[in-house]
Protein backbone atom coordinates (compact mmCIF):
# COMPACT_ATOMS: atom_id res chain seq x y z
CA UNK A 1 0.00 0.00 0.00
CA UNK A 2 2.42 2.34 1.09
CA UNK A 3 4.89 1.63 -2.29
CA UNK A 4 1.66 2.39 -4.72
CA UNK A 5 0.99 5.69 -2.47
CA UNK A 6 4.73 7.16 -3.02
CA UNK A 7 3.80 5.74 -7.30
CA UNK A 8 1.10 8.12 -6.92
CA UNK A 9 3.44 10.74 -5.59
CA UNK A 10 5.86 10.70 -7.60
CA UNK A 11 3.27 10.78 -10.67
CA UNK A 12 1.97 13.80 -9.33
CA UNK A 13 5.00 15.89 -8.49
CA UNK A 14 6.85 14.82 -11.91
CA UNK A 15 3.43 16.46 -13.69
CA UNK A 16 3.88 19.68 -11.96
CA UNK A 17 6.93 19.56 -12.89
CA UNK A 18 6.57 18.99 -16.36
CA UNK A 19 3.66 21.80 -16.03
CA UNK A 20 6.20 24.18 -14.64
CA UNK A 21 8.76 23.66 -17.72
CA UNK A 22 6.37 24.66 -19.91
CA UNK A 23 4.74 27.56 -18.14
CA UNK A 24 8.25 28.95 -17.08
CA UNK A 25 9.04 30.29 -20.19
CA UNK A 26 5.61 32.19 -20.20
CA UNK A 27 6.45 32.92 -16.93
CA UNK A 28 9.68 34.95 -17.61
CA UNK A 29 8.05 36.76 -20.58
CA UNK A 30 6.24 39.26 -17.89
CA UNK A 31 3.29 40.80 -17.65
CA UNK A 32 1.68 42.22 -21.39
CA UNK A 33 3.37 45.20 -22.59
CA UNK A 34 2.72 48.27 -24.91
CA UNK A 35 5.08 47.25 -27.77
CA UNK A 36 6.04 51.42 -27.71
CA UNK A 37 6.49 52.12 -24.35
CA UNK A 38 7.53 48.51 -22.94
CA UNK A 39 5.08 49.67 -20.06
CA UNK A 40 2.97 47.24 -18.24
CA UNK A 41 -0.53 47.40 -20.07
CA UNK A 42 -1.47 48.04 -16.45
CA UNK A 43 0.22 51.04 -16.33
CA UNK A 44 4.13 51.86 -14.92
CA UNK A 45 5.01 51.51 -11.19
CA UNK A 46 6.74 55.21 -10.48
CA UNK A 47 7.91 57.80 -13.36
CA UNK A 48 11.10 59.91 -13.59
CA UNK A 49 10.68 62.89 -16.02
CA UNK A 50 13.75 65.06 -17.31
CA UNK A 51 12.60 68.05 -18.01
CA UNK A 52 15.88 70.17 -20.14
CA UNK A 53 15.80 73.69 -20.40
CA UNK A 54 17.07 74.63 -24.21
CA UNK A 55 17.13 78.13 -24.14
CA UNK A 56 20.53 78.79 -23.75
CA UNK A 57 23.54 77.49 -24.58
CA UNK A 58 26.19 75.76 -22.76
CA UNK A 59 29.74 74.91 -22.37
CA UNK A 60 31.17 71.15 -23.17
CA UNK A 61 31.88 70.63 -19.69
CA UNK A 62 28.21 70.98 -18.85
CA UNK A 63 27.23 69.37 -21.94
CA UNK A 64 29.16 66.34 -20.61
CA UNK A 65 27.84 66.61 -17.50
CA UNK A 66 24.45 66.25 -18.70
CA UNK A 67 24.89 62.89 -20.35
CA UNK A 68 26.32 61.59 -17.72
CA UNK A 69 23.67 62.64 -15.40
CA UNK A 70 20.64 61.06 -18.04
CA UNK A 71 22.97 57.85 -18.37
CA UNK A 72 23.21 57.28 -14.67
CA UNK A 73 19.59 58.12 -13.88
CA UNK A 74 18.84 55.69 -17.07
CA UNK A 75 21.25 52.57 -15.71
CA UNK A 76 19.61 53.43 -12.08
CA UNK A 77 15.97 53.01 -13.27
CA UNK A 78 14.74 50.13 -11.17
CA UNK A 79 12.23 47.67 -13.46
CA UNK A 80 8.59 48.80 -14.72
CA UNK A 81 9.16 52.47 -14.04
CA UNK A 82 8.88 54.67 -16.75
CA UNK A 83 11.73 57.40 -18.04
CA UNK A 84 10.39 60.10 -19.92
CA UNK A 85 12.94 63.36 -21.40
CA UNK A 86 11.00 66.82 -22.53
CA UNK A 87 13.03 69.55 -23.68
CA UNK A 88 11.60 72.97 -24.50
CA UNK A 89 12.61 75.85 -26.28
CA UNK A 90 11.90 79.83 -26.21
CA UNK A 91 9.20 79.66 -28.31
CA UNK A 92 7.00 77.32 -25.96
CA UNK A 93 4.23 75.12 -27.69
CA UNK A 94 1.89 73.62 -25.08
CA UNK A 95 2.05 69.69 -25.46
CA UNK A 96 5.31 69.49 -27.06
CA UNK A 97 6.11 65.64 -27.27
CA UNK A 98 8.55 63.71 -25.52
CA UNK A 99 11.80 62.97 -26.25
CA UNK A 100 12.08 59.81 -25.11
CA UNK A 101 9.02 58.04 -23.10
CA UNK A 102 9.78 54.14 -22.02
CA UNK A 103 9.60 51.78 -19.02
CA UNK A 104 12.37 49.73 -18.29
CA UNK A 105 11.26 45.55 -17.85
CA UNK A 106 14.12 44.33 -16.09
CA UNK A 107 16.55 42.28 -17.60
CA UNK A 108 15.58 38.75 -15.45
CA UNK A 109 16.93 36.06 -17.41
CA UNK A 110 15.49 32.51 -17.92
CA UNK A 111 17.08 29.88 -16.56
CA UNK A 112 15.93 27.66 -18.94
CA UNK A 113 16.87 29.16 -22.31
CA UNK A 114 19.84 31.30 -20.85
CA UNK A 115 18.61 34.77 -22.96
CA UNK A 116 17.37 37.62 -21.93
CA UNK A 117 13.91 38.38 -21.39
CA UNK A 118 13.24 40.17 -25.38
CA UNK A 119 11.65 43.36 -23.82
CA UNK A 120 14.39 44.52 -21.74
CA UNK A 121 16.64 43.71 -25.29
CA UNK A 122 13.81 46.25 -26.79
CA UNK A 123 14.64 48.67 -24.10
CA UNK A 124 18.47 48.60 -24.71
CA UNK A 125 17.76 48.82 -28.11
CA UNK A 126 14.89 51.96 -27.63
CA UNK A 127 16.62 53.34 -24.94
CA UNK A 128 20.18 53.71 -25.76
CA UNK A 129 20.46 54.75 -29.07
CA UNK A 130 18.02 57.22 -29.36
CA UNK A 131 19.26 58.41 -25.94
CA UNK A 132 22.35 59.34 -28.12
CA UNK A 133 20.77 60.78 -30.49
CA UNK A 134 18.59 63.31 -27.93
CA UNK A 135 21.21 64.05 -26.00
CA UNK A 136 22.90 65.17 -29.16
CA UNK A 137 19.97 67.57 -29.31
CA UNK A 138 19.95 68.27 -25.81
CA UNK A 139 23.54 69.51 -25.44
CA UNK A 140 23.19 72.01 -28.23
CA UNK A 141 21.29 74.81 -26.71
CA UNK A 142 19.76 77.07 -28.92
CA UNK A 143 20.20 81.07 -27.33
CA UNK A 144 16.69 82.42 -26.96
CA UNK A 145 14.40 85.65 -25.81
CA UNK A 146 11.96 83.68 -23.62
CA UNK A 147 13.03 80.95 -21.07
CA UNK A 148 9.37 80.20 -19.45
CA UNK A 149 10.35 77.68 -17.51
CA UNK A 150 7.15 77.23 -15.01
CA UNK A 151 5.18 77.36 -17.70
CA UNK A 152 6.96 74.30 -18.95
CA UNK A 153 7.10 72.31 -15.90
CA UNK A 154 3.46 73.17 -15.59
CA UNK A 155 2.79 71.82 -18.91
CA UNK A 156 4.29 68.81 -18.48
CA UNK A 157 3.38 67.34 -14.74
CA UNK A 158 -0.20 68.24 -15.58
CA UNK A 159 -0.62 65.55 -18.76
CA UNK A 160 -2.56 62.67 -18.46
CA UNK A 161 -0.34 60.09 -20.09
CA UNK A 162 2.79 61.60 -16.98
CA UNK A 163 0.05 60.60 -14.00
CA UNK A 164 1.15 57.34 -13.39
CA UNK A 165 -0.94 55.19 -11.57
CA UNK A 166 1.10 53.12 -9.13
CA UNK A 167 4.91 54.54 -7.63
CA UNK A 168 5.89 57.94 -7.10
CA UNK A 169 6.94 60.78 -9.66
CA UNK A 170 10.41 62.21 -9.78
CA UNK A 171 10.79 65.59 -11.63
CA UNK A 172 14.30 66.26 -12.65
CA UNK A 173 14.79 69.78 -14.13
CA UNK A 174 17.78 71.10 -15.79
CA UNK A 175 17.88 74.64 -16.41
CA UNK A 176 20.24 78.08 -15.68
CA UNK A 177 16.96 79.06 -13.84
CA UNK A 178 16.65 82.24 -15.46
CA UNK A 179 12.97 82.48 -15.95
CA UNK A 180 11.82 84.91 -18.58
CA UNK A 181 8.79 85.16 -19.75
CA UNK A 182 5.46 87.87 -19.52
CA UNK A 183 4.40 85.97 -16.25
CA UNK A 184 7.73 86.63 -14.37
CA UNK A 185 10.99 87.43 -15.39
CA UNK A 186 14.62 87.90 -13.82
CA UNK A 187 15.69 90.43 -16.11
CA UNK A 188 15.40 94.10 -16.18
CA UNK A 189 13.98 97.04 -13.76
CA UNK A 190 10.58 96.99 -15.05
CA UNK A 191 7.99 96.18 -12.30
CA UNK A 192 7.91 92.86 -11.64
CA UNK A 193 11.33 92.00 -12.42
CA UNK A 194 12.94 89.89 -9.56
CA UNK A 195 9.79 90.40 -7.35
CA UNK A 196 9.57 87.12 -5.19
CA UNK A 197 6.19 87.58 -4.37
CA UNK A 198 5.47 87.56 -8.08
CA UNK A 199 6.98 84.32 -8.39
CA UNK A 200 5.71 82.78 -5.25
CA UNK A 201 2.58 83.89 -6.57
CA UNK A 202 3.35 81.90 -10.31
CA UNK A 203 4.80 78.87 -8.72
CA UNK A 204 1.49 78.58 -6.43
CA UNK A 205 -0.86 78.67 -9.42
CA UNK A 206 1.30 76.11 -11.35
CA UNK A 207 1.64 73.78 -8.05
CA UNK A 208 -2.02 74.23 -7.50
CA UNK A 209 -3.32 73.85 -11.05
CA UNK A 210 -1.04 70.88 -12.25
CA UNK A 211 -0.57 68.69 -9.96
CA UNK A 212 3.13 69.19 -8.97
CA UNK A 213 3.15 68.89 -5.50
CA UNK A 214 2.74 65.15 -6.27
CA UNK A 215 6.22 65.28 -7.78
CA UNK A 216 9.66 64.80 -6.22
CA UNK A 217 11.63 67.77 -7.17
CA UNK A 218 15.37 68.21 -7.92
CA UNK A 219 17.26 70.98 -9.98
CA UNK A 220 20.54 70.80 -11.34
CA UNK A 221 21.00 74.29 -12.25
CA UNK A 222 23.62 75.07 -15.51
CA UNK A 223 25.58 78.49 -15.86
CA UNK A 224 25.31 78.65 -19.50
CA UNK A 225 27.15 81.74 -20.69
CA UNK A 226 25.79 83.31 -17.48
CA UNK A 227 28.16 84.95 -14.46
CA UNK A 228 27.74 83.35 -11.26
CA UNK A 229 26.11 86.15 -9.29
CA UNK A 230 23.60 86.53 -11.56
CA UNK A 231 22.83 82.88 -11.37
CA UNK A 232 23.03 83.09 -7.43
CA UNK A 233 20.54 85.51 -7.50
CA UNK A 234 17.99 83.85 -9.56
CA UNK A 235 19.03 80.42 -7.47
CA UNK A 236 18.04 82.82 -4.23
CA UNK A 237 14.97 83.49 -5.84
CA UNK A 238 13.49 80.47 -6.40
CA UNK A 239 14.58 79.17 -3.06
CA UNK A 240 12.58 81.74 -0.98
CA UNK A 241 9.92 81.18 -3.13
CA UNK A 242 9.99 77.11 -2.72
CA UNK A 243 10.64 77.77 1.09
CA UNK A 244 7.48 79.95 1.51
CA UNK A 245 5.16 77.61 -0.11
CA UNK A 246 7.08 74.48 1.39
CA UNK A 247 8.20 72.86 -1.13
CA UNK A 248 10.70 70.27 -1.24
CA UNK A 249 13.33 70.13 -3.76
CA UNK A 250 16.73 69.15 -3.62
CA UNK A 251 19.24 71.56 -5.68
CA UNK A 252 22.97 71.03 -6.90
CA UNK A 253 24.87 72.87 -10.04
CA UNK A 254 25.38 70.82 -13.31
Amino acid sequence: MKTENLAIVASLLAGVALVGFFAAPSLLRGPPRDQETLCPKTGPVGHTLILVDKTDPWSEVQAARLKKLVKQIGDELPAERMLSIYVFNDVFEPGFPALISLCNPGKTASELIGNPRREYVKWVEKFGRPLDEALTVLTQPAKGNQSPIVEAIGDVVSRRENRVPNGDRSLVLVSDMLQNSGQFTVFGNGAGARDPERLRRLLDKVWQDSGAKTWTLSIHQVQGVYDPNRLEQAASLWKQAFQKLNISVTWDRL
